[in-house]
């Protein structure tokens, strides 16, 4: 058994080994390299210094928080969004306002749909998007600021289009708010902070456009390693606190990706980069509509995220953190749902709880 466990240390210990060495590689060719402008990236390098020019702006930063408890015969959903306005002039935080409140009462719902465990998880997944987007486009209209903020991508995310019907008009009701927030959203930035990415489309872009030069300096196993490595794993020793990736088209086929294809004649308008904003944390993904110019939109965004991204060991903007511990709820909410219901109705059989929650032993 210590064997094995060794072996699997050894084994991690390599492939980081590895990572590394291609990481300064790459670093080293940059200056040299030029991997776009093309149909895919419109800039020349891999690795561009963030500027730390920090002008006077209005932010909104978007979160929400959802709890949920599956009973006999329904299931409980307990949901909210907060949108935090960050207001920074002269490079302090002058002023912060919140949609609907600072401390907002959740949303509860009750499905009570037969619905088998894959598309219940889909229905919470659109319910819980639908409310944040709701709130952004809210928070457009009440605060009118320069940037906005959702934590998670700007496309809906961790979601495939559901076969039953029933699942599928929450699909299609989140789709509409997405498509309502983009119009809503021409006249400012709007972009997408995602914590823990676990894309590999900067890696693949890296094996597809860059390796080719570098395969005779390369390790052997290289290619092999990229190939499963997540963008984020390797971006860490890539790159340096105040460095961000290229940008890069969110997919090479929007026609044929299964969601953005929904949005038709916006479907070139995605894109991504990788920044770290943190000298012991992993880079943090950035999405963005590029309803603009998408090399003066990343200035702005990286220069902002850079700015207020104040944690050494943790690279998320203080106005998403806000706006985290504003939405989150706990299980407790959940509960005094479940026992409102509980009150009001009666201890009747579809209350009843799971025998799984109930076991004398």
């Amino acid at each position: 058994m210590q064997q094995n466990f060794d072996q699997i240390i050894d084994k991690l210990k390599s492939i980081e080994r590895v990572k590394k060495t291609i990481s300064n590689h790459l670093r080293n060719v940059n200056n040299s390299f030029c991997i776009g402008p093309n149909e895919e990236i419109p800039e020349k390098f891999m690795i561009n210094s963030v500027e730390l020019d920090f002008h006077d702006i209005n932010v909104v930063g978007v979160d929400g928080g959802i709890v949920k408890s599956s009973l006999h015969g329904l299931d409980l959903v307990v949901h909210r969004a907060v949108g935090v306005n960050f207001v920074y002039k002269k490079n302090k935080l002058e002023k912060i306002d919140y949609y609907p409140s600072s401390v907002s009462e959740p949303d509860k719902n009750i499905i009570i749909e037969a619905l088998s465990e894959v598309d219940l998880s889909y229905c919470f997944n659109f319910i819980r998007q639908t409310k944040e987007i709701e709130i952004a486009i809210e928070s457009l209209n009440k605060f009118k600021p320069d940037m906005i903020l959702l934590d998670g991508s700007v496309i809906p995310h961790y979601i495939t289009k559901p076969q039953n019907e029933f699942a599928k008009e929450y699909y299609k009701k989140m789709i509409e708010k997405y498509k309502e927030l983009f119009e809503f959203a021409d006249e400012t930035t709007l972009a997408g902070v995602i914590e823990d990415s676990r894309g590999n489309k900067f890696c693949d872009i890296l094996i597809r456009r860059v390796f080719p030069i570098l395969q005779d300096v390369l390790p052997k196993e290289s290619f092999d390693i990229i190939s499963k490595t997540r963008d984020s794993n390797l971006l860490y020793y890539m790159l340096e606190k105040g460095e961000r990736t290229c940008i890069f088209n969110y997919t090479v086929d929007p026609e044929h990706h299964p969601i953005i294809k929904e949005f038709s004649r916006m479907t070139k308008k995605f894109m991504s980069f990788y920044l770290k904003t943190a000298e012991f944390d992993r880079p943090l993904r950035v999405d963005f509509f590029a309803n603009k110019d998408p090399l003066e939109i990343t200035r702005k965004v990286s220069s902002f995220l850079l700015n207020t991204s104040g944690h050494t060991g943790y690279g998320l903007p203080a106005v998403l953190i806000e706006a985290d511990q504003r939405a989150k709820l706990s299980q407790e909410d959940l509960e005094n749902f479940y026992y409102d219901l509980i009150n009001k109705a009666g201890n009747i059989s579809i209350l009843s709880r799971l025998r799984r929650e109930n076991r004398p032993f």
